[in-house]
């Protein structure tokens, strides 16, 4: 898509079912087909909130599924092989994919992901990382508002007046409903601290067995600098979409950034906020 004809769309957000969208990438239309999609039970599903490390599990399984080495896949971006549910271009995209992803929140997928019938990972972080990291995202991307600042950001994200709303209420929503579903639950920072193990967590979740080679393939593959500089995964055929003065789709791919970002006064509101919301959560981030 080229950058001036992107320019020129009329990005508007829009609210339905309490959540925050943006129109030309969502539909009403298209968020309450989404809901009666007869999804087939031997395709897994991707969820996540926004810059939780989405693409690298993505590229994860997809390579788990693939065993790593299967000639026709190579040649498919990650939004081909892995498609957004949610996105109202899904409805034409070729049936071939071995993995759907969406951001939405538990009450708007799909009737019959509230089953056991179809296998659910989860990738949570930090929620402190996820605002440094959609912070960012925001600045870089055409369809976006621009933050203010920094502080202006971190209040519209506790409020949930962000991109696909409440952090909060999407990982609260989904791990309570986890002992009804056939679901598997990851975070970002285990993904940092042991590739290898949470690799082989999800393969044998996905039941798939794994051989030596072909673990260490998908290893090398998943690292930040081989995904930033494939093409198949760094997202450089939809630049248009992007600010590129303004940053990269990848830009760190760290652990902790937000103790750069958060000023004292702005880390004590929030643990604050994190407390008064979170206290019951069983999960614990880094």
């Amino acid at each position: 898509m080229d950058p001036s004809e992107v320019a020129k769309m009329s990005f508007e957000y829009f609210q339905h079912n309490g959540v925050t969208f943006v129109s030309m990438i969502h539909s009403i239309e298209h968020l309450e087909w989404v809901k009666d999609f007869k999804m087939d039970p031997d395709i897994p599903l991707l969820v996540s909130y926004p810059k939780s490390g989405t693409t690298w599990l993505q590229q994860i399984i997809s390579l788990i599924l693939s065993n790593a080495n299967d000639t026709g896949e190579k040649f498919k971006n990650l939004y081909a092989k892995a498609p957004w549910i949610e996105y109202p271009l899904f409805k034409t995209v070729s049936r071939d994919y071995q993995l759907l992803t969406t951001h939405l929140n538990y009450h708007m997928v799909p009737n019959i992901v509230k089953s056991k019938m179809i296998k659910i990972i989860y990738v949570a972080r930090n929620p402190k990382d996820v605002i440094v990291s959609s912070y960012h995202f925001h600045k870089y991307s055409r369809f976006l508002k621009t933050p203010k600042d920094f502080q202006d950001f971190v209040e519209q994200f506790v409020e949930g007046n962000v991109f696909y709303g409440s952090w909060f209420d999407h990982i609260r929503d989904w791990y309570s409903h986890k002992d009804e579903l056939n679901f598997l639950f990851v975070t970002y920072e285990e993904m940092q601290k042991d590739l290898r193990s949470v690799i082989e967590k999800v393969a044998s979740f996905l039941n798939k067995k794994l051989d030596a080679g072909t673990l260490e393939s998908i290893l090398d593959q998943c690292t930040f600098n081989s995904m930033k500089e494939n093409p198949q995964t760094n997202y450089q055929d939809v630049s248009g979409m992007f600010y590129s003065d303004k940053g990269s789709f990848y830009r760190k791919g760290i652990v902790g950034d937000w103790k750069n970002h958060f000023l004292v006064s702005q880390n004590e509101w929030f643990d604050s906020i994190y407390q008064e919301r979170m206290a019951d959560f069983p999960v614990k981030f880094d």
